[in-house]
C-alpha cells in the first residue's frame, strides 16, 4: 500500500507539499499540484481522512436535525445549509428524527463523542436546559425554530407578524369566520402563528371561535382531517388559514371532492410557499419563507461559531411576504 511519502518521491517534492496539495492549499504551483494528483493516481494512493482529522480535532461534518424530509420546506431549507456547507468544505448529515425523542437522543450522542463539528436544528424535542448544557460543548444554531430560554444562534423569520398578517389579509377581504389549521404547540413555529391570528382577530373586533382551532399538524393528511372535521359543521367558515402549505393542500383536495371549491365557496390560505403552492389548482395564496436563505445563515453563523466559540449569539429575522393567488377570495370577486 502507498504511502505519502511514496507519493512525495514519485512526484519528486517534499511530504509536506504533498500534504499541502491533500488539504488544497493556496500556496502550491499550478504544475505541482499536477505532479502530485498524478502521482496519486498512479500509486493508487488513499490518505488516511481519520488521523488528519484527530490531528486537527475536526471532522469536517455538521449534523442537520429535521423531523422528516417529506415536506418540501425542510428540503429547501437543507439544500442552503448544503450550498454553504460545500463551499466551506463541510459535509452534511442528516439526522431524520420523525420527532422520536430516542432517535434524537442517538444523533446527540454523536456531537458528544465529538463526531461532527456542529449542529443546526430544524427542530429538535430537547429541553432548554439541554440545548444549553450541549451548547456548551457543541456549536449549534437553530434554523426556523427555536426555543426560548436557549443560549445559541437562531434564524427565523417574524412568525407571530406572519400569523398576523396572514390573518389580517383574510379579515382585509371580507373574511369574518376564520378556522385556524397547525400543529398545536408541537412547533415553536406553530404557536407563534396563531398569537398573531388572534391578534389581527382581536384588532378586527372578532372572538376566535375555539371549534375553529384544528390541531391536526403540518401535513397533507393533516389537511384532510381538518377538512373531514369542518364538513361535519352545520356551516363552512369564510376562510381556512393553515400553517403550512402541505396541510392546505390536503385541506383543498378533500373539500374538493365534496363539491366545496376553494377561492369560490372558501377561501384557503397556506404558509411557506413551496414549489406546489403555486402550481396547485387552485394556486395557493400563502406566506412566502426564505427557505434556501435560512438554511445559508444557519449555517454561515455555525461556521462562525465553530472557528470562534466565542463569539456571541445572534438573533437574525430575514423578511417574510404574501403570495396572493386565487384560493383566497378577494373582496370585489
Amino acid at each position: 500500500m502507498a504511502t505519502i511519502k511514496d507519493v512525495a518521491k514519485a512526484a519528486g517534492v517534499s511530504v509536506a507539499t504533498v500534504s499541502r496539495v491533500l488539504n488544497a492549499s493556496e500556496n502550491v504551483r499550478a504544475e505541482t499540484v499536477e505532479a502530485v494528483q498524478r502521482a496519486i493516481e498512479e500509486l493508487d494512493y488513499h490518505p488516511n481522512f481519520l488521523g488528519r482529522t484527530l490531528r486537527r480535532l475536526e471532522t469536517m461534518k455538521i449534523l442537520v436535525m429535521v423531523p422528516t424530509i417529506s415536506n418540501q420546506f425542510y428540503s429547501r431549507v437543507i439544500r442552503g445549509i448544503q450550498s454553504v456547507a460545500r463551499s466551506n468544505g463541510y459535509h452534511v448529515m442528516l439526522g431524520i428524527t420523525e420527532s422520536d425523542k430516542s432517535g434524537e437522543q442517538e444523533y446527540v450522542e454523536m456531537a458528544r463523542r465529538k463526531l461532527v463539528d456542529g449542529i443546526i436544528f430544524l427542530h429538535t424535542s430537547l429541553s432548554a436546559k439541554q440545548v444549553n448544557d450541549l451548547a456548551a460543548s457543541c456549536p449549534i444554531v437553530f434554523a426556523n425554530e427555536f426555543i426560548p430560554e436557549t443560549e445559541v444562534s437562531v434564524v427565523s423569520i417574524d412568525n407571530r407578524q406572519a400569523g398576523y398578517d396572514a390573518a389580517e389579509f383574510l379579515i382585509r377581504n371580507g373574511h369574518r369566520s376564520i378556522a385556524f389549521v397547525s400543529a398545536g404547540s408541537l412547533y415553536g413555529s406553530s404557536s407563534l402563528r396563531r398569537e398573531g391570528y388572534c391578534a389581527a382577530l382581536a384588532n378586527a373586533g372578532l372572538t376566535p371561535d375555539p371549534e375553529l382551532f384544528l390541531d391536526e399538524g403540518f401535513t397533507f393528511k393533516a389537511g384532510c382531517r381538518a377538512a373531514a372535521r369542518l364538513l361535519q359543521r352545520e356551516t363552512l367558515p369564510d376562510a381556512v388559514f393553515a400553517t403550512a402549505d402541505s396541510a392546505a393542500i390536503g385541506l383543498i383536495s378533500t373539500l374538493s371532492r365534496e363539491g366545496v371549491q376553494a377561492g369560490k365557496d372558501i377561501s384557503v390560505m397556506g404558509f411557506d410557499n413551496n414549489q406546489i403552492a403555486e402550481y396547485y389548482i387552485p394556486a395557493l395564496t400563502t406566506v412566502s419563507q426564505p427557505q434556501v436563505e435560512i438554511g445559508q445563515k444557519a449555517m454561515e453563523l455555525l461556521i462562525d461559531k465553530m472557528q470562534n466559540p466565542a463569539c456571541g449569539n445572534q438573533r437574525i429575522t430575514l423578511p417574510h411576504r404574501l403570495e396572493i393567488r386565487s384560493s383566497v377570495k378577494l373582496t370585489g370577486q
